[in-house]
């Protein structure tokens, strides 16, 4: 009796603990927009050097294309880390160790120069975030 209770245990635990990788659709958006033109494999995402507002990033429900719908709804944001890539050398900085849940793109743009990028970076492997490079135009 004590091995079934055991193994109960086990499987009930190992269940718990098992999410799946990526498994929820996230984007970066620019005042609620979302920076991504579309939510698809071949879609860039960019933005000016003159951009203005807050940057977050957020689950969101891509509604039924075949319906139609096509605008991205936010579901929920979450913490976010910042790095810059250097557009010649293609080195990654990290714009700082701390996270966000929003920030001023200003302040992230001021250490850009066109052809850079901005990589947001997610903290947890729940969130699938496949336009995390935004091109500085």
């Amino acid at each position: 009796m004590k091995k079934l209770i055991l193994i109960l245990f086990t499987g009930i635990n190992f269940m718990a603990c098992a999410q799946e990788k990526f498994s929820n659709c996230s984007a970066v958006f620019l005042n609620d927009q979302m920076i991504v033109e579309e939510y698809s494999d071949v879609a860039k995402a960019r933005i000016s050097k003159d951009a203005q507002g807050l940057i977050s990033a957020g689950t969101v429900n891509l509604g039924d294309i075949s319906k139609g719908e096509k605008k991205a709804e936010i579901t929920g944001k979450f913490e976010f880390g910042v790095a810059i890539k250097d557009g010649k050398t293609g080195t990654i900085l990290m714009y700082s160790a701390q996270t966000f849940k929003k920030i001023e793109a200003e302040k992230i743009l001021a250490k850009c120069k066109k052809g850079d990028a901005i990589i947001i970076l997610t903290t947890k492997d729940q969130y699938a975030l496949p336009h995390n490079e935004i091109l500085v135009y």
